[in-house]
């Protein structure tokens, strides 16, 4: 596989300040390889369910995170990362995004706006953890009550949640009517997809039509299954929690719930995975 940037020196100009990298070591690597030098796997039907509940037992056993209320929900559907999940919601209409999300939804020309300002009836789009701060946004619990009170659906973009540690939340709000975690950022699988979402209500949409005919590419739920099964939930953090805390310490940074990211003096955001790879050798 292709490797990601790793310091050559343990320096402060390879903190990364555009377009930060996810994490992936050796380890992750070798699982990688195996695939790409003739491993085989389950392709049929069966294959696809059993990644949705291999990789829903991985994600809800975290105990570095605390997320609860998936109960409230009642169907769960395969998708390609959290991009699908995304542009899914584009495909119905122009969401509402707040100021200091996802930076596709910049690209996309949605530009955000703030808590208190939501449009009624408008679906709201929202990261946890949210990017600008790499926490749970500081004012969610107001978010999703104007939602509420607006007729808002709210969808929660989980794309990094399984490279966090200390994201406490409750997802039954009503409000919320989806939420989608990817494993890209968790565990190194940027370049192939995978992910769930878990809906409260029936909505045949581009990911329901796609779930429902059998129309997944089921070679991006065996490579995740594959990886699921050798790696245990909170990996990241428990195998380089350690070498965060120095990384922050030495260059004067405050770390976030993201592995990969911390916060700079000024309240800004730096990558430091490729320091972390450096500190690995």
């Amino acid at each position: 596989m292709e490797r990601l940037k790793t310091a050559p020196e343990y320096s402060s100009k390879w903190l990364e300040v555009d377009r930060p990298q996810a994490l992936c070591d050796n380890y992750l690597e070798s699982l990688f390889e195996k695939i790409t030098t003739g491993w085989t796997a389950d392709h049929t039907l069966a294959g696809i369910d059993k990644f949705k509940h291999q990789a829903s037992d991985w994600i809800l056993s975290s105990k570095l995170n605390q997320l609860i209320g998936f109960d409230s929900f009642n169907r769960v559907d395969v998708i390609i990362g959290c991009t699908q999940y995304i542009d899914n919601i584009y495909m119905q209409c122009q969401p509402q995004v707040l100021v200091g999300d996802y930076r596709y939804h910049d690209r996309l020309g949605n530009w955000g706006t703030r808590p208190g300002l939501l449009r009624e009836g408008i679906p709201l789009v929202i990261a946890m953890p949210f990017p600008s701060t790499g926490a749970v946004h500081t004012q969610m619990t107001e978010i999703l009550d104007e939602a509420q009170v607006k007729g808002i659906s709210v969808h929660v973009d989980g794309a990094w949640l399984t490279c966090c540690s200390g994201i406490n939340f409750d997802l039954s709000h009503p409000a919320i009517k989806s939420v989608a975690v990817s494993l890209s950022k968790g565990l190194g699988l940027g370049w192939n997809r995978i992910g769930l979402r878990w809906s409260k209500d029936h909505v045949k949409d581009s990911i329901a039509i796609m779930n429902d005919f059998n129309m997944n590419c089921r070679m991006l739920t065996m490579v995740g299954s594959h990886v699921l099964s050798n790696v245990k939930p909170d990996y990241l953090w428990n195998t380089y929690g350690e070498l965060n805390a120095k990384v922050c310490k030495d260059f004067d940074l405050t770390p976030s719930k993201a592995i990969h990211m911390a916060y700079t003096k000024d309240g800004g955001f730096v990558g430091i995975s490729p320091l972390l790879r450096h500190l690995m050798k």
